[in-house]
């Protein structure tokens, strides 16, 4: 049987030749000599790569490539071919074993076995081939000489982190290291820690570099149902500890690939901390096998749509009385009405001590934010905690001269404090009761065993006003209104009507002749180049555009961005979903910072496209039937294309006569908007006053 070429997509391509994917798509329009597609869809094609590097050569568009970026471009066709995972498992052998030439299969197998003990070797080895194909010869002839100069560890830990980040890569996330430590502290000090669904390693290797109170390295245990994630977890904790001096595991570390739930390869072991995030939505979890399971002694068998629950139980059944378990979980968990029966024996017994709102960004790619639950096992003989600590995280103070993730490392800290002062009965200080509170047994134990953050801890949006506030805020609102009126915009009839004979033009139309470019954040070229973003910047979000506020969201940043990514002056903003086609010209605010997702860009030449007019223009009713679609969220929003917007073609000259009352129209409809939520916050402040009694209605 014939090998297949070694493939590679539009987005390889675009890293081999160190530009923006958008430049691949010129090319492969503009140049009737660039490579046809060998595999792949029509929406995401594959290219022979062997035939992209000559063309980029003809071209002189082929970088020279270091040892690092050689390995990376090979690695790139096995993901194109779906096989990601067994490239990373590879690199990750031969860095392992330190191969001083490229070995055969059998050669390796040797190689490895000198490292790993028999079980761990069945879970490394066993998908190696009796021979390698010619696409794997090419990855181990990349990976030789990255193996001889760089740092095997920090390599793989770069692969890893690609591979974390990569859409389409099934039952992984990538949590970051704050949340990973964060979740150590509250369930460590631990000589053994377990992670019940461990995934890549995500929070075994940072637990194998936290010693114990003997100052040795705790006992690893780790279980998950794919094998090819298992692998290179334990590449990645075999790599960690062969760097630390250990040239062989052994019992101190232990990774089995199994279901943790049908067949729990640890069901004998009990241990002092559990750490993890378990999937999320699981279907089929085998409800009906394990319905006289014994770890279903907090309200019995979990019912089958809370498979999140069977986890909880599940960590805690491997816990000594004492051990502690941290576990990331969906929010909805917290209040869904058929796990009441379970949530409030977790309550009521003292085994959940904490749960904490966690924003977006603690895991790459959510968009909903997580929960981490603190859980410990009671001990038989003790008495049962009173109360749980409640933090939410979305309520903490932001410190606007620090970048996001220095805001979440700072958060994480902080969630780590009060877990302290939550153990040792020091109760909540001051500075934090806005974000956290220690909510008591009567109170959670109500019909719902609602256990959302958000309800139990107010949010800083709905602090009190003092009475004389709440008096002054009346006479601001007038104030706005009387700006309102006075600036509201004059405009007169025309004495003959322009023709409605006026050609138009779709966005896409317009940006296939230069007149102006659409740009968008790209979810897949935020990490393109660093895997592991350098930071985060602050970024728009459609609520800003839609306010005229600057920008509130955040997005990760790399060390090859694109300088197209941020927003420049005059630039048009165009919500991805809204209830209405809805344009935008940038503020000085605005100028500068970054596209978060959900914001599309329209740039325009100057000379042909006056902003302000194109703004107005796009903003129309019509464009909303021509250009727009409704959003899956059934919410009514509508999800806008903006290269079917359509513009009509006018002189410059007409659009800019147009363009100064245009202007002003903006800024009071943006003045309107900010004076109505004004009106509203007032609204709601005075009618929490009058039913708390802290105003009164007027004699007059």
């Amino acid at each position: 049987m014939a090998e297949e070429p070694s493939t590679v997509t539009a987005t390889g391509i675009a890293r081999i030749a160190g530009v923006g994917r958008a430049a691949v798509s010129n090319w492969r329009r503009r140049h009737q000599d660039f490579p046809r597609p060998v595999a792949g869809t029509s929406a995401s094609p594959a290219f022979d790569l062997y035939e992209v590097e000559q063309w980029l050569d003809r071209q002189g568009k082929l970088r020279a490539l270091a040892p690092l970026d050689r390995l990376g471009r090979r690695i790139e066709t096995f993901g194109a071919a779906g096989r990601l995972a067994e490239a990373i498992a590879l690199v990750g052998l031969m860095l392992l074993t330190a191969a001083r030439e490229v070995p055969t299969p059998r050669q390796l197998k040797d190689q490895a076995r000198a490292f790993t003990c028999p079980q761990h070797a069945e879970i490394l080895l066993s998908e190696l081939p009796e021979v390698w194909s010619p696409a794997q010869c090419e990855l181990l002839d990349a990976v030789f000489p990255v193996a001889c100069q760089e740092d095997r560890v920090g390599v793989f830990e770069h692969l890893h982190s690609r591979y974390a980040t990569t859409r389409g890569t099934v039952g992984l996330t990538d949590t970051p290291a704050a949340v990973a430590n964060l979740m150590l502290d509250i369930a460590g000090p631990a000589t053994v820690v377990l992670d019940i669904a461990c995934g890549t390693g995500t929070f075994l290797r940072p637990a194998l570099e936290e010693p114990t109170a003997t100052g040795a390295p705790p006992r690893i245990l780790g279980q998950d149902s794919r094998p090819e994630h298992v692998r290179i977890a334990l590449l990645r904790l075999l790599l960690l500890r062969q760097q630390a001096g250990g040239d062989r595991d052994d019992a101190e570390l232990r990774l089995c690939v199994a279901d943790p739930l049908l067949a729990d390869a640890f069901a004998d072991e009990s241990v002092d901390a559990v750490v993890g995030s378990p999937p999320h939505g699981l279907q089929g979890w085998s409800h009906d096998r394990l319905a006289f399971d014994p770890r279903w002694v907090y309200g019995g068998l979990p019912p089958r749509t809370e498979p999140e629950l069977a986890w909880v139980q599940n960590a805690l059944a491997h816990l000594k009385p004492g051990g502690r378990a941290a576990l990331l979980m969906p929010p909805a968990v917290a209040g869904r009405p058929a796990g009441r029966r379970i949530r409030s024996e977790l309550v009521r017994r003292g085994a959940l001590r904490a749960v904490v709102a966690l924003p977006p960004t603690a895991t790459v790619g959510g968009s909903n934010g997580v929960h981490l639950w603190a859980l410990q096992r009671p001990d038989p003989a003790g008495t049962p905690e009173g109360g749980v600590l409640f933090v939410n995280g979305e309520a903490a103070p932001l410190n606007q001269r620090t970048s996001s993730r220095e805001h979440f490392e700072a958060l994480c800290g902080q969630v780590a404090a009060l877990w302290l002062n939550h153990r040792s009965g020091r109760g909540i200080p001051a500075s934090d009761s806005a974000f956290a509170r220690h909510v008591s047994l009567p109170e959670l134990l109500d019909e719902d065993i609602d256990l959302t953050p958000r309800r139990h801890v107010p949010h800083r949006d709905s602090a009190r006003h003092t009475p004389e506030a709440l008096l002054e805020l009346p006479a601001d609102i007038e104030a706005g209104l009387d700006a309102l009126r006075d600036g509201m915009p004059r405009l007169t009839r025309v004495s003959q009507p322009a023709s409605s004979d006026v050609s138009t033009a779709t966005l896409g139309e317009l940006s296939r002749t230069g007149a102006l470019s659409l740009h968008r954040y790209s979810v897949r070229t935020a990490y393109l180049d660093a895997p592991v973003p350098e930071r985060q910047e602050p970024a728009l979000t459609s609520q800003d555009v839609l306010t005229g506020r600057p920008a509130s969201g955040s997005v990760p940043i790399g060390p090859n961005d694109e300088p197209t990514a941020r927003v420049q002056a005059h630039d048009i903003l165009v919500p991805a979903i809204a209830k209405t086609v809805v344009a935008r010209v940038a503020t000085d605010e605005q100028v500068g910072v970054r596209l978060g997702p959900g914001v599309h860009v329209v740039r325009v030449d100057p000379n042909l496209l006056d902003p302000w007019f194109v703004a107005g223009a796009l903003s129309r009713p019509e464009n909303a039937t021509k250009a727009a679609r409704r959003s899956a969220t059934g919410s009514g929003a509508l999800r806008i294309d903006v290269k079917r917007l359509h513009l009509p073609l006018l002189p410059i000259d007409v659009q800019c006569r147009r363009s100064a009352e245009l202007r002003r129209l903006a800024r009071w409809d943006a003045e309107l908007t900010r004076t109505a939520e004004a009106g509203h916050e007032l609204t709601r402040a005075l009618t929490r006053a009058l039913i708390d009694g802290t105003l009164t209605p007027s004699d007059d």
